[in-house]
């Protein structure tokens, strides 16, 4: 499986460098390297049971080509407090939106989505397209899933094993999970990452999105469509693309870009967690490509 089951599975069996700062405090703010300039600002999104931690290798990589970028912690998650909220894709949207709304940053922004943080991003393209400049979906997941039967059945069992995560937390596996992702953490970040798998909180947050996933992906396909003048770069990560599975994955993946005016479809030869480490540069030149970059790659259709 290609989402949290690379967490899980060491669960069945039995971090990245980070955002250099004070000792954190849990507000789930939004956390932000560089400075802001003439192009947008990259917001990323992490992927179930993921945060700002994921994103700190990307992070770093996107500020030394001269890009600001910003994560955070989802309600629960990380370091952020949790609380009673809808975990449903659309609420994560509009949260989000009101996150940057509070930060002040009204311009368009880039949003880069991992895994089922593509679901998330996705809803809010949708729902504020005149605030997104364009999409990064990094091996995500996004509403046309649902029209690839071996795709959806995979991310259906995967909501089924999320269901053991409270379990294997109780017996002290979780702190395992960080250990065995394709990610190489620095200190901070893999404390930081470590202590998301043990708190309580955050097992029971990401929990709770997982199980509203699936459940929301029509409340998402129900919104207006994404504007095919909103550029998209999809990144599909894959080390066995020949597979079944993994064909139907992508075939789910590139979909989107399929429908814009103007999009890149990038094949790498990642795990679903090395696409944020040792091929992070994947993303960063899917940054670039928005940005005017290579411009004779990928296609332009209106």
């Amino acid at each position: 499986m290609k989402r949290i089951l690379v967490a899980l599975a060491c669960l069945t069996l039995l971090g990245c460098a980070s955002f250099v700062r004070p000792p954190p405090t849990p507000t789930g703010d939004l956390e932000c390297l560089g400075a802001p300039g003439a192009r947008p600002t990259v917001v990323l999104e992490a992927g179930a049971f993921g945060g700002a931690a994921d994103w700190s290798l990307v992070a770093e990589s996107l500020v030394e080509k001269g890009y600001q970028a910003c994560a955070y912690d989802r309600d629960g998650l990380g370091l952020a407090d949790r609380h009673e909220v809808d975990r449903s894709p659309t609420a994560i949207a509009a949260r989000l939106h009101d996150l940057l709304e509070r930060h002040g940053m009204t311009a368009p922004v880039i949003l880069a989505g991992h895994s089922n943080g593509g679901l998330y991003i996705e809803a809010f393209a949708r729902m504020w397209p005149e605030r997104t400049a364009g999409l990064v979906l990094v091996d995500a997941v996004g509403t046309d899933v649902r029209n690839h039967p071996l795709a959806l059945g995979d991310l259906e069992h995967e909501a089924r094993l999320a269901a053991f995560t409270p379990a294997a937390r109780a017996l002290g596996l979780t702190r395992l999970v960080p250990l065995m992702d394709d990610i190489s953490p620095a200190a901070e970040a893999a404390a930081r990452r470590r202590s998301a798998w043990t708190r309580r909180a955050s097992i029971q947050a990401g929990l709770e999105e997982v199980r509203a996933f699936v459940p929301g992906l029509p409340a998402v396909d129900a919104l207006p469509p994404l504007r095919p003048t909103i550029p998209v770069a999809v990144i599909v990560a894959s080390r066995s693309p020949g597979a079944p599975l993994a064909r139907d994955w992508r075939a789910a993946e590139v979909a989107p870009a399929d429908r814009a005016c103007r999009a890149v479809v990038i094949d790498a030869h990642a795990s679903h967690t090395s696409i944020l480490d040792a091929q992070r540069d994947h993303v960063v030149d899917a940054v670039d490509w928005l940005n005017g970059a290579r411009p004779g790659a990928g296609v332009s259709r209106c």
